[in-house]
């Protein structure tokens, strides 16, 4: 090492031939000293950013759960809810059993009736709107209830349907057999 100390001892005069501008010591002593101060807070920053996403998740969450509880028909009427419940484990049985019985040849009447299903599921919801609107009215209420009873005729009548034609098949083939 000392012939490199030496190599710049001795050619010291070629590395100093600029001089720094008028108040770069001042400006780099400041810049120290920001970096100083800028660094202690950097930890404090981190919490407060985890302290403001626990804050948005709690208040997101709340007003989550407080906006699906005003939209829920059972805050309004808990009858309406108990008669939504009782239809529509009776139309979800019902289409079990048109299910069941669907043959290819039923298929696009079944199609069919899942299309009508829907059409009445959309009214249903558009009288559902109306209610929470005006839950004083008697008729929508009975709308309501007459939807749901729709919707069971509607199983009824194409079950019959599938029903009969399946007997015309098996009384047909029994036909060509004769």
């Amino acid at each position: 090492m000392n012939s490199l100390d030496n190599f710049f001892r001795n050619n010291k005069k070629r590395f100093d031939i600029y001089e720094p501008l008028d108040g770069h010591r001042q400006r780099f002593e400041n810049k120290l000293i920001g970096r100083v101060k800028n660094n202690k807070p950097k930890h404090y920053r981190w919490w407060a950013i985890a302290a403001s996403l626990l804050l948005l998740v709690g208040v997101g969450s709340e007003i989550y759960f407080v906006r699906s509880q005003k939209n829920d028909i059972s805050n309004y009427a808990p009858e309406i809810k108990r008669s939504e419940n009782y239809f529509a484990v009776i139309i979800k049985e019902k289409i079990k059993e048109i299910e069941a019985i669907e043959t290819p040849e039923t298929k696009k009447l079944v199609n069919e009736t899942m299309k009508q299903l829907n059409i009445l599921d959309n009214a249903y919801q558009r009288l559902l709107l109306d209610f929470k609107k005006n839950r004083e009215n008697k008729n929508i209420i009975n709308a309501m209830i007459e939807n749901f009873q729709k919707r069971i005729e509607l199983l009824e009548y194409a079950k019959k349907q599938i029903e009969e034609i399946k007997q015309f098949k098996t009384s047909d083939y029994e036909y060509q057999q004769i």
